[in-house]
């Protein structure tokens, strides 16, 4: 029984990944007509730091993983 269910899981994973996609590349190709919009001060910000985020957020996820693989924390 636990196989059936294992596999009807997948499947419907399956189907909702090629939706996900599907609706993803119509947005996309919908978008392409629009032209390019003028960016408001927030957006610029946020790209001007994302490189930042991006870097303290992986700095942070490996910091953890390694106090929790030395045994300095104890998350459970």
């Amino acid at each position: 029984m636990l196989p059936a269910i294992v596999l009807i899981a997948e499947g419907l994973v399956a189907i909702w990944f090629l939706l996900f996609l599907t609706l993803i590349t119509s947005g996309y190709l919908e978008g392409r007509s629009y032209g390019i919009a003028k960016k408001t001060p927030l957006e610029r910000a946020f790209l001007r730091h994302v490189r930042i985020f991006v870097v303290v957020g992986i700095s942070v996820v490996v910091l953890m993983s390694v106090s929790e693989i030395s045994g300095l924390t104890n998350f459970s």
